[in-house]
C-alpha cells in the first residue's frame, strides 16, 4: 500500500504547530491571490480571526492580496481589506518596501506567498524588501514556505549582471541545471 503524505504548507505548519512563533504579536501578512489553506480559504481571512494574535495590517505584492489588481507592471494604491477591515499597504507602489509608518502596528511580518523561481516574478522580491525593512526597523519576519509548483528542480536562465539590477533582478541568481546548486 502506498502512503499519500500530504504535503503541509507553512502556514499550515504555522497556524497548527507553531503559533507561538507570532502568539501575541500584532502581525502584518504579505499575502497573495495563491495564498490560501488546503480547505481554500485566504490566509488573511484566517488569520484575521485568529485570538493567538492580532492581525493588523496586510501587504500586498504586485496584484494585490486577493489577485484583483491584475494589471500589469501598473502601480497600485493602498486600501482597506473588504472581508478584514484591515489596512492593505500595495508593495507595489510608490514604495516596494514597507515603511516605518507602514509597520507602526506590527511587531512581526509573516510571508505566504506562492511563487514559481522565476527570477522576473516580483514576490521573491518583495519578500526580501519586507525583510529589508523588517531588519531596519527592528520587526521579526516569518516566511511560510509553499511548495514551487512547477517542480522546483531545474534551476537555469542567465545570472543578473549587478551593473543591471532592477526590483526584478536583485540578486545573481544560477543560471543553468548543475547538479551542484540542487
Amino acid at each position: 500500500m502506498t502512503n499519500h503524505t500530504r504535503t503541509r504548507l507553512g502556514v499550515e505548519v504555522l497556524l497548527n504547530e507553531k503559533i507561538n512563533a507570532i502568539a501575541g504579536a500584532r502581525v502584518g501578512l504579505v499575502c497573495n491571490q495563491a495564498s490560501v489553506l488546503p480547505d481554500l480559504r485566504h490566509a488573511a481571512d484566517v488569520f484575521g480571526e485568529q485570538t493567538a494574535f492580532e492581525l493588523t495590517t496586510l501587504f500586498g505584492p504586485q496584484h494585490g492580496i486577493r489577485g484583483d489588481v491584475q494589471d500589469n507592471m501598473i502601480e497600485t494604491a493602498h486600501a482597506t481589506d473588504e472581508r478584514t477591515g484591515k489596512p492593505i499597504y500595495s508593495l507595489y507602489s510608490e514604495t516596494r518596501e514597507p515603511t516605518e509608518e507602514m509597520l507602526a502596528d506590527v511587531d512581526a511580518i509573516v510571508v505566504d506567498l506562492q511563487d514559481v523561481g522565476c527570477r522576473i516574478y516580483t514576490f521573491v522580491y518583495t519578500m526580501a524588501n519586507c525583510m529589508r525593512a523588517a531588519k531596519k526597523f527592528g520587526k521579526k519576519v516569518v516566511v511560510c514556505d509553499r511548495p514551487n509548483p512547477i517542480g522546483g528542480i531545474a534551476v537555469e536562465g542567465n545570472v543578473t549582471e549587478m551593473a543591471f539590477t532592477s526590483f526584478v533582478g536583485q540578486f545573481e541568481i544560477p543560471d543553468t541545471a548543475r547538479d551542484d546548486v540542487r
